[in-house]
């Protein structure tokens, strides 16, 4: 045989496409997952540089930041001189906000937000760029949001290398974001320029690398959505990403405009969520590449937005997504239900022609679909009943409270397994269908899910409606062509021109819909695996004639070529995600004083203790948890010395009865000068009306919360050192007990039994290495 026809022999239409596949997809989540290099320090004065805004990280993220903190003034600081120094006059606003938006426990505060104003020539309106100086306690907040603020500084001083900007640009570096968005809160409701602000751009961060997607938007956001295709480099964006996060609840500092009818874009990155809100939040573990992207985002739209006329923008909303490479496409979001009745009628011709082929009846079609749906379920179902084993068994994931450091390789392990449980779905459908009514089949799914998303999320309609009507067009071109071709002789099946084709109804699908499991692995983690599962699966349904091209449904090839390199790489997984001082071990110990009780405890939150902490729990003495901390499961709870800490204290400054309503006036303080504080009512006594230093709060509904065992009260960040005043309405039914609690940041260094070892950290940040002092007052 000449080397030409062992070319041939070996190079089949079959290989070249499955070869065309995974490169596609390859192609695919590399563009996702690689943010663009950074931009050396040299670069020219008017370009964004992430190794200049490296400068800002190293004090800004050189120590932790929680509100009312000296590290939160040492940074706030530092952001007053940078300002002055690049010549823009800033202001501390300084506010006490109290939030409803969570329930009891509500949030409050008193946020000292920096606002900087740089002024413009002929201003139009206002452009703020938004990012928060806070951290959550115990972690430096490299990334959450040292990157953003960062980003945001070395935006100004670009800015201000060039010429003056038509539109006032606003810095705002908002406080107490992590606390439930208190300073954006207070921005909104008394700054005297908050009503001219146009459009805001808040950049934020959930990991410590990835690209920067723009993941949400304020309303009328067709405008913004076009300058930012316009001129942003490298936009990853997704009318998808607000319809998710808004049923999610995701909150950030740009939800205060949108309720505000400001429209606006929302900028983060995601990707090794591990660090997210923990002491390895630092500048070491974080990727200047994402604060390059995050950098070039906003100095962009700055510039853009700062040169229009934001006096009178259009309200409307868009559709809008990714396709290949840096492409940004938008259509108004109008067009949904046209878009869905065309590809409606694409379904109906297609069908109606592999009827008429005989390829395919409309009873087996549904028939086709039932059966997909069965198998979507069924993968969703072993995928995340694996994650869940595993999250149970493995020692490293048992303690991990989110996502491993190693978390790619468990993505592509159960990626892998999830396409490898659809392949043998698939050969299971297809020993009772036609491919055709297997491929019709899992369409009919996708336009269900089509008309569905139209109906209630047109936003994420596009990832129905592109994808399925290029599959749609591939079954059209190749199976239906042939009148059933998988069926016929095998000479015949499949050629090179079939090939052809079926590579190009792929690309589209890939470009749109396989970035929908990549993302929700990134957004969800292990916990939730069984959703990016799902849609591993959903998106496999696209590509049956390519499995069937590849003897998917005649034989076990195709699943096991799934199975063995998702299993390897599960193995691998498996043994590489150890802890060390570069990737710490999370676990939880903090010290709690019950004053009034005079007892101590030690108490943790984890379900494995480590022996540093496992220390502190000897099993002879061992507890039920009793001392309740909000927002945490107490898991462990022992007996601990007795130290010498002032309990919180409380003056009554007014206590007044009339007509069945009694009316106290507090003073409640921590003498120990705890940042934080959580003020209850333990008695079941309904609370009519407060007054939290000096936010008003009306409970009309309290008896509704005493029937819940709910107990009024709140959280306070930020406390001052003379405290803050309380006022309480409540009904004149017997004697008020309020319990008070006070938090700071560090453990009773005389107390704990050994110094911490170096690849141990606290986490969760709500618990771990605080000392909690508690005390009730019956009034």
């Amino acid at each position: 045989m000449n080397v030409t026809g062992l070319l041939r022999a070996r190079w089949s239409p079959g290989l070249a496409v499955a070869l065309a596949l995974v490169a596609l997809v390859a192609l695919r989540i590399a563009q996702l997952g690689r943010p663009p290099d950074v931009a050396p320090a040299s670069a020219p004065p008017e370009a964004f540089s992430a190794e200049r805004a490296r400068e800002h990280l190293a004090r800004i993220a050189a120590e932790p930041r929680p509100t009312g903190t000296a590290g939160h003034r040492r940074a706030r600081e530092y952001l007053l001189a940078r300002l002055a120094e690049l010549g823009v006059q800033a202001e501390v606003q300084r506010a006490s906000v109290l939030s409803r938006q969570w329930g009891l426990p509500y949030d409050a505060a008193r946020v000292e937000n920096v606002v900087a104003r740089l002024p413009g020539a002929d201003s139009t309106g206002v452009v703020a760029l938004v990012a928060h100086y806070d951290s959550v306690p115990g972690s430096p907040g490299a990334a959450d949001d040292g990157s953003g603020v960062a980003a945001l500084l070395e935006t100004l001083r670009a800015l201000r290398s060039g010429a003056p900007l038509r539109n006032d640009v606003l810095l705002l570096f908002t406080d107490a974001e992590e606390g439930g968005i208190l300073g954006g809160k207070a921005f909104m409701a008394e700054h005297p320029l908050r009503g001219e602000v146009r459009i805001a751009l808040n950049f934020d961060a959930r990991g410590a690398g990835g690209v920067v997607a723009m993941f949400d938007t304020g309303p009328g956001d067709a405008w913004p959505v076009r300058e930012l295709a316009r001129v942003a480099p490298y936009p990853v964006a997704s009318s998808l990403f607000p319809e998710v996060a808004r049923r999610m609840g995701h909150s950030t500092d740009l939800s205060v405009f949108k309720r505000a009818g400001i429209p606006g874009l929302n900028f983060a990155f995601s990707d090794a969520a591990a660090h997210y809100h923990t002491p390895s939040d630092t500048l070491g573990n974080l990727d200047l590449r994402s604060v390059q992207h995050a950098g070039d985002q906003a100095l962009s739209l700055a510039r853009r937005f700062g040169a229009l006329d934001l006096g009178h923008r259009d309200r409307e909303d868009a559709v809008y997504f990714n396709t290949w490479g840096a492409h940004l496409l938008a259509h108004p979001i109008g067009w949904v239900p046209w878009i869905a009745a065309l590809i409606a009628c694409l379904f109906a011709g297609v069908a109606a022609l592999a009827r008429r082929r005989g390829a395919a009846s409309l009873g087996r079609i549904l028939s086709g679909s039932l059966a997909f749906l069965a198998l979507l379920l069924g993968v969703a179902a072993a995928v995340g009943g694996l994650a869940w084993v595993l999250r149970r068994v493995h020692p490293v994931l048992r303690v991990m409270p989110f996502e491993p450091y190693n978390a790619p390789a468990y993505r592509l392990a159960l990626a892998l397994l999830a396409l490898a449980a659809s392949a043998a779905g698939y050969r299971l459908v297809r020993a009772r269908l036609g491919a055709c009514d297997a491929a019709l089949g899992a369409l009919l799914l996708w336009l269900v899910l089509l008309v569905a998303a139209s109906l209630s999320m047109p936003g994420a309609s596009f990832y129905f409606a592109w994808p399925l009507a290029s599959a749609l067009l591939g079954v059209a071109a190749v199976m239906i062509r042939r009148g059933g071709a998988p069926s016929a002789p095998a000479p015949t099946w499949p050629t090179w021109t079939d090939a052809a084709l079926l590579v190009a109804a792929a690309a589209p699908a890939v470009a749109l819909a396989v970035p929908g499991p990549y993302l929700l692995f990134v957004a969800l983690g292990l916990p939730m695996a069984a959703a990016p599962a799902l849609a591993v699966a959903l998106v496999f349904g696209l590509f049956l004639p390519h499995a069937e091209l590849l003897g998917g449904g005649r034989s076990r090839r195709l699943a096991l070529a799934f199975a063995l390199p998702g299993a390897l790489a599960l193995a691998v997984a498996c043994a590489t995600g150890g802890f060390s001082e570069a990737r710490p071990r999370p676990a939880s110990l903090a010290y709690a004083l019950d004053a009034t009780a005079e007892q101590a405890h030690w108490l943790s939150a984890d379900r494995d203790l480590d022996p540093w902490t496992a220390a502190h729990f000897p099993d002879d003495r061992a507890q039920a948890p009793s001392f309740a901390v909000p927002f945490v499961r107490v898991t462990r709870q022992s007996e601990a010395p007795v130290a010498a800490l002032p309990l919180p204290s409380l003056a009554v400054l007014g206590d007044v009865t009339r007509g069945g309503v009694r009316s106290l006036r507090l003073r409640v303080a921590s003498p120990r000068g705890a940042p934080w504080l959580l003020a209850e009512v333990a008695s079941p006594t309904p609370v009519l009306r407060a007054e939290v230093d000096g936010q008003r709060v009306e409970e009309s509904a309290r008896g509704a919360q005493v029937k819940r065992d709910v107990r009024w009260g709140f959280t306070y960040m930020g406390l001052p050192p003379g405290g803050i005043e309380l006022s309480l309405e409540v009904e004149d039914s017997g004697p008020v007990e309020i319990r008070l609690m006070d938090q700071t940041y560090e453990l009773p260094r005389d107390l704990v039994r050994a110094p911490r070892p170096r690849d141990i950290m606290g986490v969760p940040y709500r618990l771990a290495d605080s000392t909690f002092v508690s005390g009730s007052f019956s009034l």
